[in-house]
């Protein structure tokens, strides 16, 4: 852990000279490294210790942001209100250090993945809108639904029919508010509710999950995978996204923020793919930012 030292030595004193998010984007990098290298030989709670003991965690906890991923008030990282601090910035609230630090998490790589997922989707919903007389969706763990600002931004048309499922009732209550122009059916339940019915209610053109995967272990994954399979319609598809092994932040988010993600890359994905829906063809791809691994899995 002495070159983990080191380095955050190096950062508060370039940040005391001169702050910039700069110089955060240069520590993320270092960080990332030192996560690697403590993940490999299983030091990672030795990294986190040593990062959140160090007189940098208390500037970096100024960022609201960050803050409310270590306090996990909804028991979670990465919550819906968290992320729309990357969504809907509003910077004019803090100064100083905070914002130095603020701009340069809402910014950099990570958060420019998680903006490109929003255009993804909305994407997706919007192809299968022009594809469809009424599009069918289903979104699991669909959090605040931002993806549908992007989706006004490309059309005013609303031939769309959502289902979400989410396990906190103030999310689906913002989106079903935020964007009324839709028809939004809410479910208030965690992923497992899919898994638990044997027998289909509904079915769907376009079934996604944007950051549920990065929580969940292989066994589950799969199982998840093939439950939301099993409620797409004919020329449908499925779609998830998984932070990579080399995703910019990891290492930072770790260490100061107590994020801890589950990783994939290519072949994870791959091998989700395989175990859930092994007769099915599938696509895998990274996003722009390369942050983020697609999985899509497409019905006949």
């Amino acid at each position: 852990m002495q070159h983990l030292h080191s380095v955050l030595s190096e950062a508060q004193t370039r940040l005391i000279a001169n702050p910039s998010p700069d110089i955060i984007d240069w520590l993320a990098k270092e960080l990332g490294a030192s996560y690697d290298q403590a993940s490999s030989t299983g030091q990672l709670s030795e990294f986190r210790e040593s990062c959140q003991a160090h007189p940098l965690s208390e500037v970096f906890l100024l960022d609201p942001y960050s803050r409310r991923a270590y306090d996990k008030p909804r028991g979670y990282a990465g919550d819906a209100v968290m992320l729309d601090y990357i969504y809907r910035p509003n910077l004019g609230e803090l100064d100083g250090l905070a914002s130095v630090v603020h701009r340069a998490t809402t910014s950099l790589p990570n958060a420019k993945s998680i903006l490109w997922r929003r255009d993804y989707l909305a994407g997706l919903i919007h192809d299968y809108m022009g594809s469809r007389e009424c599009a069918e969706v289903l979104s699991v763990a669909s959090g605040h639904m931002r993806e549908l600002d992007a989706l006004r931004e490309t059309t005013t048309d609303t031939n769309v029919r959502f289902s979400v499922l989410d396990q906190d009732e103030t999310s689906i209550a913002e989106a079903k508010g935020e964007y009324s122009e839709f028809a939004i059916e809410g479910r208030v339940a965690s992923f497992a509710a899919l898994i638990k019915e044997r027998r289909p209610t509904a079915s769907y053109d376009l079934i996604y999950s944007a950051g549920l995967f990065d929580y969940l272990p292989k066994a589950p994954a799969v199982t998840l995978i093939k439950a939301m399979f099993a409620r797409l319609k004919s020329g449908g598809m499925l779609s998830v996204g998984n932070f990579t092994r080399d995703s910019h932040g990891r290492g930072f988010m770790a260490g100061f923020m107590d994020w801890c993600l589950i990783y994939r890359d290519e072949d994870d994905m791959r091998a989700l793919a395989e175990a859930a829906c092994p007769k099915a063809s599938y696509k895998i791809f990274r996003d722009q930012p390369r942050n983020v691994v697609y999985l899509e899995i497409y019905a006949d």
